[in-house]
């Protein structure tokens, strides 16, 4: 995904840009730590599969009323 597509808005959705505008606002922060931090959440060792763990992510995304 091309920087410029992702600020003009036209690479997805108006709700979704703010999280990776967040990501790319302070790299050493919300970037790289972040995305393996999530790696290790989302597909690391555990007793859930890693489409259980996307299923509780996107449940828990609809009980904040997070809109993706």
């Amino acid at each position: 995904m091309r920087i410029s597509a992702i600020e003009a808005g036209t690479a997805a959705p108006a709700e979704a840009l703010g999280v990776v505008k967040t990501l790319m606002y302070r790299p050493e922060l919300f970037g790289e730590p972040f995305s393996e931090s999530l790696h290790v959440v989302m597909r690391g060792p555990s007793d859930w599969s890693p489409g259980e763990r996307e299923l509780f992510a996107g449940f828990t995304s609809l009980l904040n009323q997070c809109p993706f």
